[in-house]
């Protein structure tokens, strides 16, 4: 067989040839699963199509801070919102959280899940990418983890997510801008003032270029807000004009 511009180099077809091997392997291995009840998918499936309901997005109207529903735009603001002063611009909340939900973000944060997070990234990147464009990003930012829990998970998966929004929307990413430096407790046993109080002390601006003028967090679940306040706040301390949010998943106040 003759190429164009004659034969290609050995490694470049042996090197093709070895991933397409490698990938074909892995599936066989580890085939893929649904993101939402962990069972084996049929080829070409992302998403059980019985579980395909399970996946509702935040509907309007919409809190205009954190991107929780609400139950009249008359309000603007959720209750959550209302009460407390936040430092972001505004955010977004993708999905309505339900009991599938949260038992798909434990697979991946406790279980090891973590290929869950290109349907997430996959499924962020389509139902809001064009508007994450429109803000003129410099970068997104992962919310970040303690080093010793990084160290027990293997991974952050606000930072895998956010490489694949990143890479299906050309935006860079910077997990170095923050440091999380204390180990803090479990923030669902903590009430909204103990949250906020811990997030507070544990975040610290990392590594923030004098380029990185407008960002998005990038974060799993949005409860009280208070992680994505206090990474708001390390980020203005380190002069940050712009900042907004993402996260997977919040509970609507209707």
């Amino acid at each position: 067989m003759k190429f164009p511009g004659g034969d290609p180099p050995i490694s470049s077809w042996s090197g093709a040839l070895l991933g397409e091997l490698r990938e074909t392997v892995l599936s066989s291995l580890f085939p893929p699963r649904c993101p939402i009840c962990d069972r084996v998918l049929s080829p070409g499936e992302r998403i059980c199509p019985s579980c395909i309901p399970c996946i509702r997005p935040m509907q309007r109207p919409l809190c205009l801070k954190c991107g929780r529903g609400i139950a009249s735009e008359e309000a603007e603001l959720c209750e959550n919102c209302r009460r407390r002063r936040f430092s972001f611009d505004f955010g977004f909340i993708l999905l309505e959280y339900s009991d599938e939900i949260s038992e798909s973000i434990a697979r991946i944060k406790y279980h090891g899940r973590r290929e869950y997070l290109s349907f997430y990234g996959e499924l962020s990147a389509g139902l809001i990418g064009e508007r994450l464009l429109s803000l003129s990003l410099d970068a997104l930012v992962p919310v970040p983890l303690h080093r010793e829990r990084l160290r027990r998970r293997g991974y952050n998966q606000a930072e895998l997510l956010a490489e694949r929004i990143g890479e299906l929307l050309k935006l860079p990413v910077y997990p170095a801008a923050l440091h999380r430096v204390r180990n803090t407790k479990a923030l669902k046993n903590l009430n909204p003032e103990e949250r906020a109080r811990d997030m507070q002390r544990a975040i610290r601006p990392g590594r923030i270029p004098d380029s990185l003028r407008s960002v998005c967090l990038v974060d799993d679940i949005f409860t009280t807000g208070a992680t994505i306040e206090a990474c708001s706040s390390a980020l203005r301390e380190a002069g940050v004009a712009k900042i907004y949010s993402l996260c997977l998943a919040g509970r609507a106040e209707r």
